[in-house]
């Protein structure tokens, strides 16, 4: 039980179950040698702090580190309203239904998590040891996620800019879809999706299908043909999910929403209907985009193209969507719903001494990591952005469950959707590109070398110098850094420049 008491100087003390978590005589004067007493070799983005009762060191801290955001983890509601509480610029309660890793990532970040100083509250830590503890797993498991994106991001960066580059400069056909009435479903590749495939052609005409592109294969192979194939995945594999002939007839109805960064052949950019899509999060692709005077639909960033596409489908309709293949769990034997592009490719490597068998086993092990942390992003959002989202399959028995996301059969699907409308895409009008393939070359060429030196720009491409550069507390070892950069940005643009 929490009990608030006078301090001996008249300041406001308070203690727990008996013990006191602060001093019973000056606790602003203990907060100020803590705060003193905090070790800090960098200058930390984000500070948190991990029950810090009444906070009279946070208001010293604030001192040292004045740029610093601050984030109070608390176990106890009552000191939310305290005077100290209005220091901390966002406050996170914890207990045995927090996602803890997943809210810091939510809240803050990558660069920010991957420079944050970390303070615990000694008195709270004795009191809660096991709850204090838990804490400290959870912190630790946001910030090797963060340094494992910021990682990906700087690995990937020359690719994704490549990638961005081949975009602009072969895309002809784009539009941007409208509202529909219907329900929509998102068709994911899991192998639930098999069960559901004689149900989304007997219903086709009573729904919008956003299909990712690898579930793009299975569908068409059962003459189910998507409204819209998204793809956002700047990996080169990517490609092999969209490597169609261009012609194939069922390639003249779908419409293609592709991320700027996203791998596809060239030929389908040249030959088909694009939807671009602009992460609400990036401005370097926002000024590419505004500097050719191409249209574009704002888009989520998420570790999936599943959540992307149930993201962009919420804005598509005012109804229900439904997930197809949304497993999110590892299977036995083939991950995905056959026919798969991978699968197909991966196959003609198998032989006596490493067999398929070998390979599947792999990848279901492989994979489990991966889709935990898409399973957990589904789970902590099911309560907020997809309230209005449900996972639809022929009664598949699903390895785990998706948080509030209610799982339905076709049979509720057919009660409550299946109203006799007619099915149809329904985009704006189709827009050619005005300026040929060498022009937009040049105008992205100059709207890079505008932008090179920004933050933003550094932020994108070269994350971690960025960081380091934010973090150095010696002058003279951040001018090196900054050089250091500078040359990075000159090399790295060289090929586009």
């Amino acid at each position: 039980m929490i009990g608030f008491q006078e301090a001996k100087n008249g300041e406001r003390t308070v203690s727990c179950d008996g013990k006191f978590l602060h001093s019973k005589y000056n606790p602003s004067s203990e907060g100020e040698k803590f705060a003193q007493n905090v070790q800090a070799d960098f200058s930390p983005l984000c500070l948190i702090f991990i029950e810090p009762a009444l906070a009279y060191s946070a208001f010293f801290l604030k001192k040292r580190f004045p740029r610093t955001q601050f984030i109070a983890i608390r176990f106890f509601t009552e000191f939310d309203k305290t005077e100290n509480a209005r220091l901390f610029d966002r406050t996170i309660f914890f207990d045995e239904n927090t996602n803890l890793a997943d809210e810091l990532f939510e809240c803050l970040s990558e660069e920010e998590l991957c420079s944050a100083l970390v303070l615990e509250w000694t008195p709270t830590k004795n009191l809660l040891p096991e709850k204090n503890a838990l804490v400290w797993n959870e912190i630790k498991a946001a910030i090797l996620k963060s340094r494992d994106v910021l990682g990906t991001r700087s690995y990937f960066s020359k690719r994704w800019l490549k990638n961005s580059i081949s975009f602009f400069t072969n895309i002809n056909t784009f539009c941007t879809a409208r509202k529909t009435k219907l329900p929509i479903v998102v068709a994911s590749s899991g192998r639930s999706l098999e069960s559901s495939l004689p149900f989304l052609c007997e219903l086709r005409q009573s729904y919008f299908l956003i299909a990712v592109s690898s579930a793009f294969l299975p569908l068409i192979t059962h003459n189910i043909v998507p409204d819209i194939v998204i793809s956002t995945d700047g990996g080169y594999w990517a490609k092999k999910h969209l490597a169609f002939p261009t012609g194939h007839k069922s390639l003249s109805t779908p419409v293609f929403a592709l991320s700027s960064e996203s791998a596809v052949p060239k030929r389908l950019l040249q030959n088909e209907k694009i939807i671009p899509l602009c992460y609400d999060d990036d401005e370097i692709q926002r000024q590419l985009f505004l500097s050719l005077g191409i249209p574009h639909m704002p888009a989520r960033r998420n570790g999936t193209v599943s959540g992307t596409a149930v993201e962009l489908a919420l804005t598509l309709t005012d109804r229900t969507v439904y997930c197809v293949g949304l497993d999110q769990a590892p299977a036995v034997g083939y991950q995905h719903t056959q026919p798969n592009s991978l699968e197909q490719s991966s196959q003609a490597a198998d032989f006596r001494l490493k067999p398929k068998e070998t390979r599947l086993t792999s990848s279901q092990f492989s994979s489990a990591g991966s889709l935990a942390i898409y399973r957990n992003w589904f789970i902590s959002k099911s309560r907020t952005r997809l309230s209005r989202v449900k996972r639809l399959s022929a009664s598949y028995p699903f390895a785990f469950s998706l948080g509030a996301i209610k799982d339905v059969d076709w049979a509720f699907f057919k009660d409550t959707e299946s109203d006799g409308h007619s099915a149809h895409a329904d985009f704006s009008p189709l827009s050619l590109a005005e300026k040929s393939s060498l022009e937009r070359k040049k105008i992205l060429s100059a709207a890079l070398e505008k932008i090179r030196m920004t933050d933003n720009f550094k932020k994108e491409f070269f994350p971690m110098e960025r960081l380091l550069i934010l973090r150095e507390t010696d002058e003279e070892k951040k001018k090196v850094l900054k050089r250091e950069l500078e040359e990075k940005i000159s090399a790295f643009l060289k090929d586009y420049t």
